[in-house]
Parts: structure tokens; C-alpha cells; sequence
């Protein structure tokens, strides 16, 4: 244990903290009385992930907010980048990282034996003396523990993003010498950085990068020690140049009589000692020295920041170093000092500041009877989506490094929807946002960029015809759960293509309400009705955007052919739905003919979808997909143009979720028979079956291996579509063993290859192609607002509305218990539900009895709340009690 008082203690205290938090997660699970997570991992007792070397894949967690986004990985590969100015960029794994720490002891011979304090890179021989190797990732930092028979290292690694506009990436190592004698050790420190808005390294980055230890520095003071300044010069366009500076700001703590030699080198090849070394072949590894220190890099090699400390340290004591990385694109921008005690301190505000976020929204449940599902694991998990969705919800682009990793439409806005629950005032702002890039004749862009240096704003112009559907599904959903119509008001800006740039929009000089943005895009998407059905025409594709042939056509003349999108038309339907519901509630009056009209066309889609979207064959019927130009071949029939029988999962999933149910209840039965089709090991499948490749006018899905992505396999957001279905059905049983399913952390998901403990986008399974369980994905996937929705809307059943609340949890569950917290319309409604009491439900409202009623269709229990009955001050208790 460290007992070093003459060092700042709360790293010691943490490192002691989480030691004994391993021990006893290590007992309990023993004993039985817990679990683990696939992928080596496991909930310790506050929350955060402990996380073992696991065979394949890894673990993560991104932090940062306002576009600047720090990931930390449980190997040890750190990256972070602001939008698309990469600080430092992602590495693969096996590869060389960009930042990591290394100690070393000097042995009997003379030749030092090297740590490394971070898992990466891998230094084989040193390896096999290591007794203890975990990460702990948490929301407010992560750490990593490395334990040998004489060293035990800690590294914790933040992002102070609270006191400042400039993020500042903070790490803090702390070594101690765990042998009875003193011991000759260094430390070291590698920071390599990108600041360059790229998405990889070239050969000539290194021409405008330089690095140096600070001119004129002052001496060091209180283990301060001269900061390691880089600064990069980049022209992203011919009239703009652009300056970056990134210091690297230290501290050292020795115990009271130890002195310390430090060197510096800025160097790549100075740093390794030479042009064939890695830094796992590093010659100052066993040296302890760096052969030529150097002061200052540029032009000829690849510039970095490395230093390191030579020092003798006592049997028993500790040495602490801290690392601080500030950005800065002014050359001149000041940066307070740092010391031990400062890092600690932004710390501690960090914990604070998550320990005080005004968080709306809140679920923990009791009695779990979901196999390996313990009740502390479900609740941790539900931290962990919650952080998941708002990630998403807050993206300023290029969460990966793809110039097309921009601001998608539909997954802002299906994020906004369930970040909303949690957050409204960020909500609504990015839904402004998206509002002001709506074009001026009402279609929405696939993604675009916020606006770079010259004012313009990259975008993705294909034209999916589902975005705006998703933007009208949100504002709906917003003035429903917030009851502020005043968003409907304020007025915004649109966007219009670039006439001579690809690929760009600028802004428009027209303003207008974000009502009339909302009835633009309700005319763009009128205008794509195919003449001849009624149904949208898919244009380049939909939702399911590797399915993107549809809208194809051999005519020259024709950018698109007739093709449809069942499963946009059916959204379509609702948004027509939604629409009405708004312009009822601000102005009746005056939208009386758009009323009329929207019911017009809400009447002609439902009989369009009855004739066209639903075929027969010797009794049965399906719900297609869509289908080809002229209909020439279809998607999710008999036959489709490979000749095979098919089901896909968005469309009869939207036949429920869109309201289409009664007007066929026979076809209750026919969605259900499609899903049983559709399932898996690892949850209903997108397409069942997948796309062989030349599979015709499906456009680029059969390129995707079957059993992958939306070809054949579990993509998780289509499945939580499904899901949604079910619950809709009063199926809750069949929608419990999908969430099952579906969870990262259930006990069969031995296969994942991402993070356990946020949701991934898809579960891969083609055993022929060694397929079974992993993931494309994690972190940033629209599973995770649509499981959140799933809880909030269909488990807790918080249902708002524009007029009233209806609370309607499902009819079955697998929890004997759940309390659930959020807000509508101002109001905070706190849900206690119990199960195993009495013959019927029973609802209190505030300690009064409310009259349960029946929905006509589905048959569930619900109750509906006029919000001037509930309390704006403090919390509305509804306590519902259902029978076994």
C-alpha cells in the first residue's frame, strides 16, 4: 500500500482505492455474488470498468464535449481530436502508439529492466515479469495499474474541459518501489502529436512540425520542470494558414533528499536510437539514456516530445510525475502552472461538476430475472447508455477519421430524440442546428460539417430520401416531451447547394420559423410520392443505406427511377401524423387546408401501403421492403431478384411503430412470423437472408459479407426497431428475450469485440466465415438512443404527449421492480412500479387513484395525465402495482 505522505495523496489514495475495489470484486465474484462482463471485464462497486487483457478486441471510452472528444482504450492507444483537427491520431492495434509512459530498474548487471506503465507497446521480456495488468475506465478518468515484484505503476488520464475553452489532456503517473532497498529507476514519457486537420501521417508533415523544450523558461520551481512546446503549421487552403501549438506541461515529485536527472529529446529516431528501432526496441530502455538528448526537432526527423528522469528511490517510497497537455491555436496563449496539486484539483472539479449534472433522466431496477443479468449490472450499464447517447447527440463530426464522418441528419436527430429525456437545453440547441441546414426547398442533407474557415460547410449531398422524415419525428418529439412550442417559432436559417463547389453548402440569406422549415420538408418529401403507387420513391436509398439500388434506373434522362422505400413511406405516414399534431396545437386556423391536405394524403398512403407494400402467395403475406424501378423486382417478398423468399425487419418493424396495424390486424401474425424468421442467436436480423454477391439492383449490401452489417446479421438498431414492434404489439415477452439478446453484457455475448458496457451497432455471425458475435462497432451507433427510447417509452412507459402524459409500462417484464425518473412539459414524474400485487394494475398518482384504461388495439393498460394536474414544483410520484 503507498504511504508516502510527502507526495500530493489523492492519486495514492485512488491507486489504493481501486486496488481495493479489484479485491473485492475478486471476492465476490468468488463467491458468486457477482458476475463479469464479456470481453474480460466487469461493473467494480462504483461503476467504473475493470478491464483485464482480453484475446481479442478491446474496450473504450470517449470523453469531451463541444466536438472535442479524448478516447481512451483499455490497451492503451489514446487519440484525440477536436472535430477534424486530429491532435493525435487513432492507431491500430499492434501498431506504434502515440502517447505512452515507460519506468525502468536497473538490475545487478547494470542493464536496466523497462515497464511499460501503459499496455502499449508490448515489450515482451519485461511482460512476463508483470503480476498484475488492468485498466479501470470510469466516466470521470480512466487508469492503468502495472504490477511487478518490485515496481507498481499507476497512470490516470483525464480531460479538464470544465475551466477552460481549451481542453487540456492531463496525466498523472505515480511509481513506487515496492522491494525493501533502493532501486536505480527512470521514467519516461513519448508524446507524439498530429495537430493537423488529416485524418493520417505523410512523409512531409514532419517539414512543418517543430518541437523544443520553451525558450526562456524559468527555473523550476516545485517540481515544475520546462514545458516541451510543439508547434505545427498547416495551409488547409491556399488564402488559409493556419499556426498550432500543443504544450506539454510537467511536474516532478521526489521524496524529500532524491534528485533526479532529466533529459529531453525531440526527436523520433533520438528517442528510439535509431532509424530500425521501435519504441519497443528503444535503446534507453535497458541504457536508461538517451544517447542525444536533443533540445529541438524540426524538418528532419519526425518531431516529438520526449523526456527522461533518472533517480534513486527508497525501499517503500513513491515518485510522482504529472503530464499536461494543452492545445492552443494562438502561439500566445498563456497556460496556468502546474503542479500536483493543480492536477488533482481539476480533478476532483471534474467528479464534482459529473457528481452535479442536472441529469433529468434516471432508471435503476430491482429483481432481474434476465439469465446473467444481475440488477447492479443492468443499473451501471444504464449509466454507461445514457453517456453513449448524449456522446452521439453532442457530435461535432469525425468521431472517426473519414472525411464522410461528418453530422449525419438521421442519427443527430434520433440521438437529440433520446438526449432530450436528459438534457432538453442541448437538445434543442442541436436541433436549431439542425433546422439551419435544411435546404431552401426543403430537402435535408445526408451529413454535413459545421462551418470550416471560409464559411462553408462540407456536406454529403445523396439524396436518402429519410432525412427529413427523422427531423420531423424529432421536433415532434421534442414539443411533445418538452412542451415548448416556442422552437416552433424561432426562426432559422436554411442552406443552399454550392454552385461551384462539390460536395459543399453555404448559407442561405432566407430566414424563416422553425414551423415553416418543418412544412419545407413536408413538401420535399410530398414531392417524391411516386406517381404511380403514392409511396415514396426511394431516391438513393433509406434507413438502411446499404440497401441503396432502389432508386436506380437505366433511363439517361432520369437521375432516379420509380423505385420505392416501404419502410420511408411508412414514416412518411406518421410524419403526417406528427405533423397535424403540431399545427392543431399552435394555429388551427391558420393551417386549416395543410391539415386537410395531410389528411388527405395520410388517407391515400394507407391505401396505397395496403394494395402495394403488403403481397401474397398461397396464403401467407409479406411486407416488402420496397421494390425496383416499374417494379421490375422487389426486396423482402417471394421473390426477389435473386429468386429468393425474403424478410427484412425496418418495414414490418414500421408497419407497427407507424399505426398501420389496425387497419389489417390479420398481419399481427404475419409480422411475427417474419420475425421468427428473422432471429439469431444474436437477435432478429436485418435480412434473412443475406445478400449473395451480384445479387441484382440491390445496390452495394451484397458487397458486404453475409452475416455482416445489414447483410444477414443482427444490426442492432434494426433489431431495437423490432423491439419497439413488439412492445407496440403488447409482445413484451418475445421483446424481452431480443433486449436479451441484443445486451452486450449478456452472458453469450462471448464473441464481442468491442466495448461491453455501451451498445454496439451490430453482432456478426457466419460461422463459415469465423464470424460469431463480434462487432463493427461501438460508441457511436444509433442502437443506443433506440434501446434508451425502448426503456424510457415502452419498460417505464412514459409516453408524453402535446396535451397529456400517458404512462403505459408494458404488460410484462422481467423485472419485479424499477424506479424511473424524467421530465415533461417541466414537470418531474418519478415512476415506482412493483410487480406481484393484486389481479389488475392499479395506479396511484400523487397517493390518488387514476382510472386505468385499455388501449382498443393492443390491449395495454394505460393512464393519461392532463399535465395542469401535475405539480411543476416538486416530484409527481406515480406508483403502479401489476399482478405476476
Amino acid at each position: 500500500m503507498l504511504t508516502t505522505p510527502s507526495l500530493a495523496e489523492n492519486l495514492a489514495t485512488e491507486f489504493n482505492r481501486i486496488r481495493s475495489l479489484k479485491r473485492d470484486f475478486e471476492r465476490r465474484y468468488a463467491t458468486g455474488q457477482t458476475t463479469t462482463l464479456p470481453g474480460n471485464a466487469a461493473f467494480l462497486d462504483d461503476g467504473r470498468v475493470l478491464c483485464l487483457e482480453r484475446p481479442r478486441g478491446d474496450s473504450r471510452y470517449v470523453y469531451g464535449r463541444d466536438g472535442f472528444h479524448l478516447w481512451v482504450t483499455a490497451t492503451g492507444y489514446i487519440h484525440a481530436n477536436h472535430g477534424r483537427l486530429f491532435l493525435f491520431l487513432p492507431t491500430q492495434a499492434g501498431s506504434e502508439p502515440n502517447i505512452t509512459f515507460f519506468a525502468g530498474a536497473r538490475r545487478a548487471d547494470g542493464i536496466f529492466q523497462p515497464l511499460a506503465l501503459l499496455p502499449v507497446p508490448l515489450l515482451p521480456e519485461s511482460e512476463a515479469l508483470v503480476e498484475q495488468r488492468y485498466a479501470v475506465l470510469g466516466h470521470d478518468a480512466s487508469y492503468f495499474v502495472t504490477e511487478t515484484p518490485t515496481l507498481a505503476g499507476i497512470v490516470r488520464v483525464f480531460l479538464d474541459q470544465a475551466a477552460s475553452a481549451q481542453p487540456r489532456i492531463a496525466f498523472s503517473i505515480l511509481l513506487e518501489n515496492r522491494a525493501d532497498q533502493p532501486l536505480d529507476l527512470y521514467l519516461s514519457a513519448y508524446v507524439n502529436p498530429l495537430c493537423r486537420h488529416q485524418f493520417f501521417e505523410t512523409s512531409e508533415d514532419c517539414w512543418f512540425k517543430q518541437v523544443q523544450v520553451a525558450p526562456d523558461s524559468p527555473a523550476p520551481t516545485d517540481g515544475q520542470l520546462p514545458p516541451i512546446v510543439t508547434t505545427v503549421r498547416e495551409d488547409p487552403a491556399r488564402t488559409v494558414s493556419l499556426t498550432h501549438t500543443l504544450t506539454l506541461q510537467r511536474t516532478l515529485h521526489l521524496p524529500d533528499g532524491t534528485r533526479a536527472q532529466t533529459q529531453v529529446c525531440t526527436a523520433q529516431r533520438g528517442y528510439t536510437g535509431g532509424p530500425r528501432r521501435g519504441l519497443a526496441q528503444a535503446a534507453f530502455l535497458t541504457t536508461g539514456a538517451f544517447a542525444e538528448p536533443t533540445p529541438l526537432t524540426v524538418f528532419n526527423d519526425n518531431a516529438i516530445a520526449g523526456d527522461l528522469h533518472r533517480f534513486r528511490l527508497a525501499g517503500g517510497a513513491a515518485v510522482r510525475c504529472d503530464y499536461r497537455i494543452a492545445f492552443a491555436s494562438d502561439p500566445d496563449h498563456p497556460h496556468p502552472p502546474l503542479s500536483a496539486n493543480a492536477v488533482d484539483g481539476a480533478h476532483a472539479r471534474v467528479r464534482a461538476a459529473l457528481s452535479a449534472a442536472p441529469h433529468d433522466l434516471s432508471l435503476s431496477v430491482r429483481g432481474c430475472s434476465l439469465d446473467g443479468v444481475p440488477d447492479e449490472t443492468f443499473n451501471h450499464f444504464f449509466n454507461y447508455l445514457r453517456r453513449q447517447v448524449e456522446v452521439c447527440a453532442q457530435t461535432r463530426g469525425f468521431m472517426q477519421p473519414a472525411p464522410r464522418s461528418l453530422i449525419g441528419i438521421r442519427d443527430i436527430c434520433q440521438a437529440i430524440e433520446g438526449h432530450l429525456f436528459d438534457d432538453p437545453a442541448a437538445a434543442r440547441a442541436r436541433l436549431g442546428e439542425v433546422l439551419s441546414y435544411v435546404l431552401t426547398d426543403g430537402r435535408c442533407p445526408r451529413q454535413y460539417a459545421l462551418p470550416g474557415s471560409d464559411g462553408t460547410s462540407a456536406a454529403d449531398l445523396r439524396e436518402f430520401v429519410d432525412q427529413g422524415c427523422w427531423v420531423v419525428s424529432a421536433l415532434h418529439t421534442y414539443c411533445a416531451t418538452t412542451g415548448d412550442l416556442g422552437l416552433l417559432a424561432e426562426r432559422f436559417p436554411y442552406h443552399r447547394i454550392h454552385p461551384d463547389v462539390a460536395d459543399t453548402l453555404i448559407a442561405a440569406e432566407e430566414t424563416d420559423s422553425g414551423l415553416h422549415h418543418l412544412l419545407r420538408i413536408m413538401d420535399y418529401l410530398e414531392r417524391q410520392r411516386d406517381p404511380q403507387t403514392g409511396l415514396l420513391r426511394a431516391l438513393y436509398g433509406d434507413w438502411n443505406d446499404a440497401l441503396d439500388g432502389l432508386g436506380l434506373t437505366a433511363d439517361p434522362q432520369r437521375e432516379f427511377g420509380s423505385g420505392v422505400s416501404v419502410m420511408a413511406s411508412l414514416h412518411y405516414y406518421r410524419n403526417c401524423a406528427e405533423t397535424i399534431a403540431l399545427l392543431e396545437r399552435v394555429a388551427p386556423a391558420e393551417h386549416a387546408a395543410r391539415i386537410d391536405r395531410l389528411n388527405r394524403i395520410r388517407a391515400e398512403l394507407r391505401t396505397a401501403l395496403l394494395e402495394h407494400a403488403v403481397v401474397a402467395q398461397d396464403g401467407r403475406r409479406r411486407i416488402l421492403h420496397g421494390w425496383g424501378d416499374g417494379r421490375a423486382y422487389s426486396v423482402g417478398g417471394f421473390a426477389d431478384s435473386d429468386g429468393r423468399a425474403r424478410d427484412g425487419l425496418a418495414a414490418n418493424a414500421f408497419w407497427a411503430l407507424c399505426d398501420m396495424l389496425p387497419e389489417d390486424r390479420d398481419l399481427h401474425a404475419e409480422i411475427l412470423g417474419a420475425m421468427e424468421r428473422l432471429d439469431s442467436p444474436y437477435g432478429m436480423k436485418t435480412f434473412e437472408p443475406g445478400f449473395a454477391p451480384g445479387t441484382p439492383g440491390v445496390g452495394r449490401i451484397p458487397n458486404l459479407p453475409i452475416g455482416t452489417a445489414e447483410n444477414g446479421a443482427t444490426y442492432v438498431h434494426a433489431t431495437i426497431f423490432g423491439i419497439m414492434a413488439l412492445f407496440a404489439m403488447n409482445e413484451p415477452r418475445r421483446a424481452w428475450e431480443q433486449i436479451h439478446k441484443i445486451l452486450p453484457f449478456s452472458p453469450h455475448q462471448q464473441g464481442i469485440s468491442h466495448s461491453p458496457f455501451v451498445m454496439p451497432n451490430s453482432y456478426l455471425h457466419n460461422p463459415e466465415l469465423n464470424l460469431t458475435g463480434q462487432n463493427m462497432n461501438d460508441w457511436q451507433t444509433g442502437s443506443s438512443n433506440a434501446l434508451l427510447k425502448t426503456l424510457v417509452w415502452h419498460v417505464a412507459g412514459f409516453r408524453p404527449g402535446l396535451d397529456h402524459l400517458r404512462i403505459a409500462p408494458a404488460t410484462w417484464g422481467p423485472l419485479s421492480a424499477f424506479a424511473f425518473t424524467a421530465r415533461a412539459h417541466g414537470r418531474r414524474i418519478r415512476i415506482l412500479y412493483r410487480r406481484g400485487a393484486g389481479q389488475e394494475r392499479c395506479v396511484l398518482v400523487n397517493d390518488t387513484p387514476a382510472a386505468v384504461q385499455r388501449d382498443a388495439e393492443s390491449g395495454i393498460p394505460y393512464v393519461d395525465l392532463d399535465y395542469a394536474q401535475l405539480s411543476e414544483t416538486g416530484d409527481n410520484v406515480i406508483r403502479i402495482t401489476d399482478p405476476e
